[in-house]
């Protein structure tokens, strides 16, 4: 595992594990005797109260501490507004301790620079150096895509073949009856089998950009696709356990590797399944534990259908605090 003691390290590890650069936010990450439990985060906003941010983890931290104690809690904070000067920080530093993860260290990111919390900044270094870091380093080297929102791609109008097969995917999905296992297996044998032509191209194909178009036009696809990212659910209590975070995926693989197949998508797709496509690239954030980029991603689908009922849904979990199963294992075990 990588080493992560300087401050700079400590940085490019968050960086590596939430895959993108937190923007006022508190990053809190949980170890036991060097190996990371966990790594939280949460939105720092004015006016925000620390005893609720605290209620939002300290259920997280009570699962995490029921196997493992922690003893040492690395905090994190991107505060270029300083939110959490003085008083707000010293409430947050006993609510943690009495939560069993005690700060043993704080780091500050601001002004485009990683400082030890509490310096005069003589210590203080660009954050800019994180770049430099093995882990940062190792992500590149493995072609790991940030996904974030600011990047996707804006499709005016599919092109014909797309919406040819998105015709034709549309027709069968209607055309299966209701008979939910049979059409949830349908769907997660074909959402796999996309995955591994989109891997294997080693782009997005005309062929699977259709079939994601035509699966995500109605409700239905959407949901089993979506639940195909995660396993194979036959019930609606089981699609909705996948759902809404309750459940932990059965692959992470399939799960990242179909996130990135439905960004890519993105570039391919317009009109009416792009907003469900959205809602399913948020829904993967929100579960590998991306939160900022969920909400942000989610913005883009209420900017194309304010009463979205999924995207609606998902940011009043995420707002709520509520964290996904699979964003409370560490990948590395």
């Amino acid at each position: 595992m990588t080493t992560i003691s300087s401050n700079v390290s400590v940085a490019a590890f968050v960086r590596a594990t939430l895959k993108f650069d937190p923007q006022e936010s508190i990053a809190i990450v949980l170890c036991h005797e060097g190996t990371v439990l966990a790594t939280l985060r949460v939105d720092l906003r004015a006016g925000d109260v620390v005893t609720e941010w605290v209620e939002a983890i300290d259920g997280i931290i009570s699962k995490i501490t029921a196997d493992q104690d922690v003893d040492a809690t690395v905090l994190v904070a991107y505060d270029e507004d300083e939110e959490l000067k003085g008083a707000k920080y010293d409430a947050l530093a006993e609510l943690l301790e009495m939560a069993g993860a005690p700060i043993q260290h704080a780091i500050l990111v601001a002004n485009d620079q990683i400082m030890d919390y509490d310096s005069d900044e003589t210590d203080a270094v660009a954050y800019s150096v994180v770049e430099s870091e093995a882990i940062i380093l190792e992500a590149l080297f493995h072609g790991k895509n940030p996904l974030r929102a600011k990047d996707i791609e804006h499709c005016e109008e599919s092109s014909i073949e797309v919406q040819a097969i998105a015709v034709r995917q549309k027709a069968n999905l209607l055309s299966m009856g209701t008979n939910l296992e049979e059409i949830a297996r349908k769907v997660s044998h074909e959402m796999v089998t996309n995955i591994a032509i989109y891997r294997e191209a080693g782009e997005m194909t005309d062929e699977v950009a259709g079939w994601l178009a035509g699966t995500f036009t109605v409700s239905i696809g959407r949901d089993l696709a979506v639940v195909a990212l995660a396993g194979i659910a036959t019930t609606t209590h089981d699609m909705a356990d996948y759902l809404v975070g309750d459940r932990a995926v059965d692959d992470r693989k399939i799960l990242e590797a179909g996130h990135e197949m439905l960004f890519d998508s993105l570039a391919h797709i317009a009109g009416i399944p792009r907003t469900n496509i959205l809602c399913a690239i948020a829904w993967a954030h929100w579960t590998l534990g991306n939160g900022t980029e969920a909400m942000a991603t989610l913005g883009e689908a209420i900017e194309l259908e304010p009463e979205h009922r999924l995207a609606n849904l998902l940011i009043k979990l995420i707002v709520r605090g509520k964290m996904a199963k699979t964003a409370l294992i560490n990948p590395q075990q």
